[in-house]
């Protein structure tokens, strides 16, 4: 999440002067932006109204602009409009090509979107084990985010055979990268090994409130986990995949 804002942060100082012509002029498309980072960074701003009316219609056209120059995170962003149906219509199986194409360009967010999409079986038959698969891909790279995700699915044994030790690892190399939802989760499994009770009376991290309406920012709640039924709370970070069938 702060590498997303330090990227945002430096591709508007890039694009400072063209900005704030865009903002003087009330119409962004007059901008001559012509580097990926530029427009990716306009789409930003009016897909979450920073600094500008929210224009969903607008953020998609800069999302493709950038995407069209191999911009990894406008396609992915591109999938989760398709996927909220905000400023396009619906469409989970775009949303999924897009979440492909980000994959192939090497976003791991997009990783962990593609997985999104199988544990709610959004677009693709509902599977938990190629959910697990997706993110074991992004946790073995690094990523903090896919390795909270798959120590839930370790600890409640979905789509893999249950295993403690493999999840609380998990959280702890998550958690480490300042990941806060890990940490809380880790926190939680310890909690758990003292009170049984105690994991019901604490918040679950995963679903971001603040957050546009419908699909949100953050996934896999515990309360999911352990009922083990896909609810429409589905989300991502900024991007997703890598060209794996």
């Amino acid at each position: 999440m702060f590498g997303l804002f330090r990227l945002i942060v430096a591709s508007v100082l890039l694009n400072a002067a063209a900005i704030c012509a865009a903002r003087a002029q009330a119409d962004p498309q007059v901008i001559g932006i012509r580097d990926r980072g530029g427009m990716y960074a306009l789409g930003v701003m009016l897909d979450e109204g920073l600094g500008v009316e929210i224009d969903e219609h607008r953020a998609v056209e800069w999302y493709r602009r950038a995407a069209k120059l191999g911009h990894a995170e406008s396609m992915n962003r591109l999938g989760i409009l398709y996927l909220q149906g905000r400023g396009v219509p619906q469409n989970t199986l775009s949303a999924r090509s897009w979440f492909r194409l980000a994959a192939a360009q090497g976003s791991l967010t997009a990783i962990n979107n593609i997985a999104l999409l199988y544990f709610y079986g959004l677009g693709v038959h509902q599977s938990y084990s190629k959910a697990a698969k997706f993110l074991n891909i992004s946790a073995n790279r690094g990523n903090a985010d896919g390795q909270n995700k798959l120590g839930m699915m370790y600890e409640s044994g979905l789509g893999v055979a249950p295993d403690q030790r493999r999840a609380r690892s998990l959280f702890l190399k998550s958690a480490a990268q300042g990941y806060s939802p890990a940490m809380v989760n880790l926190g939680l499994m310890l909690t758990q090994e003292s009170n049984a009770d105690a994991r019901d009376e604490l918040p679950c991290p995963f679903v971001d409130s603040s957050a546009p309406a419908g699909i949100q920012q953050a996934l896999l709640t515990q309360s999911d986990i352990e009922s083990r039924k896909p609810i429409p709370v589905m989300g991502t970070g900024q991007h997703l995949l890598l060209g794996i069938p």
